[in-house]
């Protein structure tokens, strides 16, 4: 494989605890991913194909849009997350849902599909562009590309709470630092018309307070996840993050100050292939 297309090593890893965090991903993303997909076309009957899959969370939301009638399969390289896929794609009773170990770069697929989708993918990957432009391939004449990336550094809350903003860059300038694009949402128009596409997109944002907001852990999760790379690069110790604590300090400082919080901002691209080009 040219070594240009390889994939990013996925700097979060493929740890238990990373898999857990990626299902709570999906509580936090969940409603909004399904919103785009919609948006998108995603619909009854289609075949789908959802590059970088990990546990499945996309790949089922998927499924359910387009229903018995349609087909969908997850792909990912990290073959440690296929297992609880699969056995979630079972319990959920979506027999049209499969799993392949495989990456967006290498795998050969049987036939083409009316969409390929993905979540959280382009911003690890070394070239996004050449990414987009493999997804292409897979795709029917006229089939939907739709991806959905987000906007890290647009995490904050209001009023303002420095603990909040600290943890946001250290989770920033740690991508930035293993070479992933901490607000890939942002650049999604850019590379949709590098790679020949012409995008819509949709942006959405989940605002959250008080005591039970999905913030909390949510930040915590990413931390404990990045912390060996955080170490690594000199950008933070695991004293001074405290990874083990921080839910409950940014949930008790989040309602002593009454603040709001606003996740990351997730945007969605999506564009119809023209093969006629």
């Amino acid at each position: 494989m040219d070594q240009a297309a390889e994939p990013q090593r996925y700097v979060l890893g493929h740890s238990e605890a990373e898999l857990l965090r990626l299902e709570h991903q999906a509580q936090v993303f969940g409603n909004e991913t399904g919103d785009i997909l919609r948006r998108a076309g995603i619909s009854q009957g289609m075949s789908v194909l959802d590059v970088g899959c990990g546990v499945g969370d996309v790949s089922m939301i998927a499924a359910e849009l387009v229903g018995p009638t349609g087909r969908v399969l997850g792909i990912d390289n990290g073959a440690a997350a296929l297992a609880p896929a699969r056995a979630r794609a079972a319990r959920a009773g979506y027999d049209w849902l499969s799993f392949a170990e495989a990456d967006i770069y290498g795998y050969e697929a049987a036939g083409a599909f009316d969409a390929v989708i993905g979540r959280l993918i382009l911003m690890h990957v070394p070239d996004a562009v050449g990414a987009l432009k493999a997804a292409i391939r897979f795709c029917k004449p006229s089939g939907i590309i739709a991806f959905i990336e987000m906007d890290l550094s647009q995490s904050a809350a209001v009023p303002e709470l420095p603990l909040l903003t600290r943890c946001v860059d250290w989770i920033v300038s740690t991508y930035r630092k293993v070479g992933a694009e901490p607000d890939m949402g942002s650049m999604l128009y850019g590379v949709y018309r590098a790679a020949g596409l012409s995008p819509q997109l949709h942006a959405t944002c989940r605002i959250e307070s008080g005591p039970d907001a999905i913030a909390y852990e949510f930040a915590a999760q990413a931390l404990r996840s990045l912390m060996p790379a955080i170490e690594a690069h000199g950008i933070a110790t695991a004293a001074e993050v405290g990874a083990d604590t921080i839910a409950d300090r940014l949930r008790e400082a989040t309602v002593a100050g009454d603040h709001c919080i606003f996740l990351p901002r997730l945007i969605g691209a999506w564009a119809t292939v023209d093969r006629s080009r």
